[in-house]
């Protein structure tokens, strides 16, 4: 008997226990709108870990391009988002990969970026890139391809030099029509 009486009381509390969490603190969701509630800020004052979303700066920034002819450097605004000064120059290189006006063409749109490293002590912007065989211009392309970087980077007056990276080494062109400055200094432009 005592037996039976100590399985009702297990299967009781565990009916109490799974009605509970059921019943739960949960954030009302539209079933339209798939956001989630924001989480509420920790009781002690401190911000939660994830990625402070209200530190980010926005900016707008002139990106270089060129006209639909292939003849010459156009600028065309953007607005970037960024929390550091790495993230700001990638955003910058990403603004100068895209355009949505054919009045404006993207030489860059099929460049990878492996990696972006600004030297503050110097002001050194480092840039590794990979470009692909249909990405490769002839000489007038090559030097429109430079300017439109030096366009977009030089705007930024803490960075005094850009140093090129091809697939992470240092290369005396790009494309093999120009010879490439390493780095391209300030005033070079």
């Amino acid at each position: 008997m005592k037996k039976k009486a100590n399985i009702m009381l297990l299967l009781y509390l565990t009916a109490v226990l799974l009605i509970l969490a059921g019943c739960g603190n949960k954030p009302a969701t539209d079933p339209g709108n798939a956001e989630s509630a924001p989480n509420p800020t920790p009781s002690n004052g401190s911000s939660p870990s994830a990625p402070d979303a209200e530190k980010k700066e926005t900016q707008e920034i002139e990106v270089g391009y060129v006209d639909s002819e292939l003849t010459q450097v156009k600028t065309n605004k953007a607005e970037i988002e960024f929390s550091d000064s790495n993230e700001k120059y990638t955003q910058a290189f990403d603004a100068m990969q895209r355009s949505d006006d054919p009045d404006y063409i993207s030489l860059w749109s099929d460049i990878g970026l492996e990696s972006l490293e600004f030297h503050e002590a110097d002001g050194g912007l480092t840039l590794n890139i990979h470009i692909p065989d249909e990405a490769r211009l002839g000489s007038g392309g090559e030097l429109l391809f430079l300017d439109t970087l030096k366009q977009t980077m030089f705007q930024f007056q803490e960075i005094q030099s850009i140093q090129l990276l091809v697939d992470g080494k240092e290369s005396e062109s790009l494309m093999g029509h120009v010879d490439l400055e390493n780095p391209i200094v300030r005033g070079s432009e």
